[in-house]
């Protein structure tokens, strides 16, 4: 019976809603090859907004582990040279020379090395600019791919501009929390690491689409190259089943294949990590504190303080105020199981958790989201391994994404819902608040990267408890006065003034730290070299003495003074009251006869100084030199 024009019309009609509606939904779309020509402008938007926040780092050198991954670097500054070696040895060789495992675990991350070496390898020579432009582009290359696989999973969108896809991305690239991975040059292995894990899950969602070999050679080669940028990208074996359980309909298709693609491109890569940088030794403990800050703590105090960070986290993310690129002890404190911020966080993760396995099954963008974010930060919230620090802003950089998501998804979807009529527009003025903020905050925190000093200045601020950013803030001001070139002894004093109480209160909170206790006693050195204030240097050298007694410094500089023929009473006091207090010193009895050497040679004929070297001697089994001694002791 045929139809009438009404019956066709409504007919049409009811087919055009039904697409739209498939189409607003999240699921994994047939067809993307038109994302460019509907989203091209907004996605040339995000690359030039990423340039407009972070142009200023160009002009910025090199700090922190830069040193260790390019400055210092030996196979690095081969260039294409040292490729092979920076491919089969552990990521810190290159800098001292030997395989160490300062940190649980070790460190293979190549490709970002490889990168660094092909920059020397073009420019013959050190040249931060170009890294820093890298960096840049590589960030907003990693903004816009999110935007390509968040149109996957959400399709349809009305408004490019108003659409989830375009929003979590600009929300991505604005956020204060990643300024450290992309204005730090050695940050690039975490950019590369969720460019490449990205790059894996967009063409997962198109192997599972198409059902084409390309796609899965090309998932299966971007996630071997984001492990070998960092290995936190391993985490992308759950986010990418997990994204298409969530996100596909019927297109489950080579489910199968896909995984077992993924496990075994891991496995190989596993397998290739260990034969060259060896099978990390998790069970070995390091006892330096720096390098381990659960030191001595207890597996309840190791845990709540765990969770204190991973509050932390999610206090930064959505308030990122005050920013700081160092957590070591004790900038972040250590805490017990009745600490309300510890408890705090183990009741919203808990509840994050419950949420998300409440609702996986009805595919809830805030239970993916949640999902996401709680997958990704699993292997760097130090309770899979010791990561060898508190936190880092950069450790949730792959993790951040997850909360984009979640927070326009509640803004500009539940909020909407809840609030009618005005929700949608209240969910526009506040994600506008969170944008503007975020990029004000991200701009203003770029300068702090400029140099070591504005770094450490920053620091120290925020991380006043932190032996570290003591420690680094003295050593930046003692390398700004060791680089003046003005003979103004006032000028230099006053830099050196300001230095010593940095390096004293990093002694104060690690009286054993190496670092903190060489800058002191380096930088009493200089001012008395300037000042030559005896009383003072006495008053200032004892204390880092009887610390760190066997400081190589301490004695070159302690001969140097001797023979100089400077104030031998004094100093012959002050050798002889640190050797005494060196004989019942536990760790460094033997010390002690070093320091009686020193007031020896002050004064060779002391029946004083005779006995206690004769004492020393004979605690420390060297019966012939106690003998001798305690002869010219009872001659005197």
């Amino acid at each position: 019976m045929a139809k009438s024009k009404s019956d066709k019309k409504n007919l049409s009609a009811t087919v055009l809603k039904t697409q739209e509606k498939v189409q607003s939904e999240p699921g994994i779309p047939f067809f993307t090859e038109g994302f460019w020509k509907k989203n091209g402008i907004a996605a040339a938007v995000l690359l030039v907004l990423t340039f407009g926040l972070y142009y200023q780092s160009i002009q910025y050198g090199y700090v922190l582990d830069d040193l260790i991954v390019i400055e210092e670097n030996k196979f690095t500054k081969q260039g294409l040279a040292g490729i092979k070696d920076i491919m089969t040895t552990e990521s810190m060789t290159g800098y001292f020379g030997e395989q160490k495992n300062l940190v649980q675990g070790n460190r293979y991350r190549p490709l970002s090395l490889v990168t660094f070496a092909m920059e020397y390898e073009i420019y013959k020579e050190l040249y931060p600019k170009a890294s820093h432009f890298i960096n840049i582009l590589l960030y907003g290359l990693t903004g816009i791919l999110l935007f390509m696989v968040l149109h996957l999973l959400f399709p349809g969108q009305k408004n490019v501009w108003l659409g989830l896809p375009f929003l979590a991305s600009l929300i991505f690239i604005v956020h204060p929390i990643h300024v450290e991975a992309v204005a730090n040059i050695k940050g690039r292995d975490e950019i590369m690491a969720l460019l490449f894990s990205l790059a894996s899950l967009y063409t997962a969602l198109r192997y599972t689409d198409k059902q084409e070999n390309k796609w899965l050679i090309f998932t299966v080669l971007y996630m071997f190259l984001g492990l070998l940028s960092k290995e936190n990208a391993i985490t992308f074996l759950a986010v990418i089943p997990l994204t298409i359980y969530f996100f596909s309909k019927n297109n489950r298709n080579g489910m199968g294949m896909l995984v077992t693609s993924l496990v075994g491109i891991t496995v190989f890569y596993l397998m290739v990590r260990f034969n060259y940088s060896g099978v990390p030794k998790l069970t070995e403990v390091s006892k330096d504190l720096m390098n381990n800050p659960f030191l001595d703590m207890t597996f309840v105090e190791k845990m709540s303080t765990i969770f204190y960070t991973l509050g932390k986290y999610v206090v930064l993310l959505f308030f990122p105020h005050p920013l700081t690129h160092d957590y070591y002890p004790y900038a972040i404190p250590k805490v017990g199981i009745t600490d309300p911020y510890a408890l705090v966080s183990m009741a919203l993760y808990g509840v994050m958790v419950w949420y998300a396995y409440k609702n996986y099954q009805k595919k809830d963008v805030s239970s993916y989201s949640i999902l996401f974010y709680l997958a990704t930060l699993s292997i760097v919230s130090n309770i899979v391994i010791n990561l060898g620090t508190f936190m880092n802003d950069r450790f949730i950089f792959m993790a951040s994404v997850g909360f984009c998501i979640w927070l326009v998804y509640m803004l500009m979807e539940k909020l909407k819902d809840r609030f009618l009529p005005y929700g949608k527009y209240l969910g526009m003025a506040l994600l506008g608040v969170f944008t503007v903020f975020y990029s004000y905050k991200t701009y203003s925190r770029i300068p702090d990267w400029e140099n070591a000093l504005t770094l450490n200045r920053s620091a120290i601020r925020v991380s006043a408890n932190s032996a570290r950013a003591n420690s680094f803030m003295a050593t930046a001001l003692y390398n700004q006065y060791k680089a003046m070139e003005s003979n103004n002894i006032p000028e230099k004093l006053a830099v050196l003034r300001e230095a010593l109480p940095y390096a004293q209160k990093a002694c104060e909170i690690m009286p054993e730290y190496y670092n903190g206790n060489i800058m002191e006693a380096g930088i009493v050195g200089e001012i008395f070299r300037l000042d030559g204030d005896m009383p003072l240097f006495i008053k200032n050298i004892k204390p880092v003495m009887l610390r760190r007694p066997d400081l190589p410094y301490l004695k070159e500089y302690s001969d140097y003074v001797v023979t100089q023929g400077y104030y031998p009473k004094e100093l012959y006091t002050l050798f002889k009251e640190v050797g005494q207090a060196l004989m019942t010193h536990k760790k460094y009895s033997k010390l002690s006869i070093q320091y009686f050497n020193f007031a020896y040679k002050l004064s060779p004929t002391s029946p004083e100084i005779n006995a206690l070297l004769a004492t020393a001697y004979e605690k420390q089994g060297d019966t012939l030199n106690a003998i001798r001694h305690a002869a010219k002791a009872k001659e005197q």
